[in-house]
């Protein structure tokens, strides 16, 4: 009978061992998702903000298309959730616009770009160089 119980209370002992290290093993693969969760959330929510920032250049493109005196530039303008402010440096041809997004998490994404405006109605608008969140 002394040698069923000695068996007995070993295998306790194994089983409670294998419990604590799969439960390791589990916290550690619960936990590797978690950080690839807030990882691909930031991802999400930067690119929300350059996408943003770039509206915002598409609408001042849009501006200076019809109206190559437009220099105005736009103030917390609503977009996509967020918003974008864009401002206007240069002088006739040559501009260079930047705009800065953020979103409603509190991303904030900055794209410039240095445009050249032709002289002649409808306006063409080009991008000579292009910087992002310089």
């Amino acid at each position: 009978m002394d040698k069923q119980t000695k068996n007995n209370g070993s295998v306790i002992l194994m089983v409670v061992f294998i419990i604590a290290l799969m439960s390791t093993i589990v916290m550690g693969i619960a936990q590797l998702n978690t950080e690839e969760l807030l990882i691909m959330t930031n991802q999400i929510n930067s690119t929300k903000a350059l996408e943003t920032a770039y509206a915002g250049l598409n609408d001042a493109f849009a501006e200076l298309y019809f109206d190559s005196s437009w220099t105005n530039g736009f103030t917390n303008k609503s977009f996509n959730g967020g918003s974008y402010t864009v401002s206007v440096t240069g002088s006739y041809p040559n501009l260079t616009l930047t705009s800065t997004a953020t979103t409603q998490q509190g991303y904030i994404a900055k794209a410039e770009s240095d445009v050249s405006v032709s002289s002649s109605s409808p306006y063409t608008v080009r991008v000579d160089e292009l910087r992002i969140n310089e």
